[in-house]
């Protein structure tokens, strides 16, 4: 059986998971944005594209489009045409 833990073991544990937990947050958000930046890319690649990624993801359209806007980078092109 394990002893039973001090204050100090307790805070550093806390501070441990804590680090682990927002770690994994900054790595979900950026996987996340390079997997809506791969899908702005391939949407483009001919008429009709969003709509074939919308099936395949069992999405909606329109939620292909708003993604793509909330992560698309910044030296992009803000005013480029939409399908």
């Amino acid at each position: 059986m394990t002893p039973r833990p001090d204050d100090q073991a307790r805070s550093e544990l806390k501070e441990l998971a804590t680090q682990a937990n927002r770690h994994r947050e900054e790595e979900h958000e950026r996987i996340e944005t390079e997997f809506w930046q791969e899908i702005d890319r391939l949407r483009k690649r001919y008429h009709g594209a969003q709509q074939d990624i919308a099936d395949a993801l069992d999405v909606k359209y329109n939620q292909i489009l708003r993604q793509t806007k909330r992560y698309r980078n910044a030296d992009q092109d803000p005013g480029a045409v939409d399908d």
